[in-house]
């Protein structure tokens, strides 16, 4: 399995309620590939390669602001590289987009 195609992803805690659901939503939307695996008190969500999640897509399935500082309340690990994380979106991956 080369780079592009290996998971990257995250795991969030389902005590998190709509606005994890909104987060998984939103990755689902944004991402192909995206598998979503229900550990009960958590789900981790994975995507190969590259994995986004734009603030603006949460909003849409939240149906209110979102702050993408937030993550780091319901996101308990991680797997790839954070490329970007800024108010507006999260990526990550396992490699840079350069080749």
């Amino acid at each position: 399995m080369s780079v592009k195609e290996a998971y990257v992803g995250m795991d969030l805690d389902t005590s998190g309620g709509d606005v994890v659901r909104a987060i998984i939503s939103a990755i689902e939307e944004d991402n192909e590939g995206v598998v979503v695996e229900d550990f009960s008190v958590f789900k981790k969500v994975k995507s190969p390669g590259k994995l986004v999640l734009k603030r603006e897509t949460v909003e849409e399935h939240l149906g209110q602001d979102f702050d993408m500082d937030q993550v780091h309340i319901f996101m308990s690990s991680y797997f790839g590289f954070i490329a970007d994380w800024d108010e507006e979106q999260l990526i990550i991956e396992w490699e840079s987009g350069e080749d």
